[in-house]
C-alpha cells in the first residue's frame, strides 16, 4: 500500500466484510501440490459424513442435510503433510501471528464431494468443546481444490451467499 501500512488479511477482511473471494489464496505451485496430497490420500483417510449420522454422534436437530467424505489425512497419509497444507492454508488467510494474538483456535478439516454427495443449505455456524472450553465459529474458509480443467457450472459445487444471492463456481 502507498501509505506503508499493511493490507488486511483475507480473515480480517471476512470479518468486516462479511464475505470474501480470494482467487488465489496460495501459490499455483504450492495450490497443485495440495491437490495431489488430497488425492493420494488412501480411501481408508475419508469418513463418509451424513445428516443422520452427525446428528446421532454430536446430539444435534436439525442437522444439515448432507453427504460427503471428510479426512484430515488418516492414519496411512502422510499426516505431517496435511498438517502442513493446512498451516498453509492459515498463514495464507492471515499471519499465525495476527491470529494468536486474537485468540483465534483454527480448526480445519479436508471434505470431498464424489458424484452424488451433497451439502444442503447452511449458515457455517459452529460451537465446537476444544479442552471443554467452548468456541464458536466467526470465519468460515472454503477452499476448493479443483484442478484442471476449470469448473463448469453444470457439475455443481456452487457456493452460494445467502444473504447476497451470490453464486460462484469453485476456481
Amino acid at each position: 500500500r502507498a501509505d506503508g501500512a499493511a493490507a488486511p488479511n483475507l480473515i480480517s477482511r471476512a470479518l468486516r466484510d462479511g464475505f470474501v473471494r480470494e482467487a488465489a489464496l496460495l501459490p499455483s505451485n504450492e495450490a497443485d501440490a495440495a491437490a495431489a496430497l488430497v488425492a493420494a490420500a488412501p480411501e481408508a483417510a475419508w469418513q463418509t459424513s451424513d445428516a443422520g449420522a452427525d446428528a446421532k454422534a454430536h446430539r444435534v436437530k436439525n442437522a444439515t442435510r448432507h453427504r460427503y467424505s471428510v479426512g484430515d489425512g488418516g492414519e496411512d497419509a502422510p499426516d505431517a503433510e496435511v498438517q502442513r497444507l493446512f498451516e498453509r492454508v492459515l498463514d495464507a488467510a492471515a499471519p499465525r501471528a495476527w491470529r494468536l494474538s486474537r485468540g483465534y483456535v483454527p480448526r480445519l478439516q479436508l471434505g470431498r464431494y464424489r458424484a452424488g454427495d451433497f451439502i444442503g443449505r447452511h449458515d457455517d455456524s459452529s460451537v465446537v468443546d476444544i479442552g471443554g472450553v467452548p468456541h464458536s465459529r466467526r470465519v468460515a474458509i472454503v477452499y476448493y481444490l479443483t484442478g484442471e480443467p476449470p469448473w463448469e457450472t453444470s457439475m455443481g459445487g456452487l457456493f452460494v451467499d445467502h444473504p447476497t444471492g451470490r453464486r460462484f463456481a469453485p476456481s
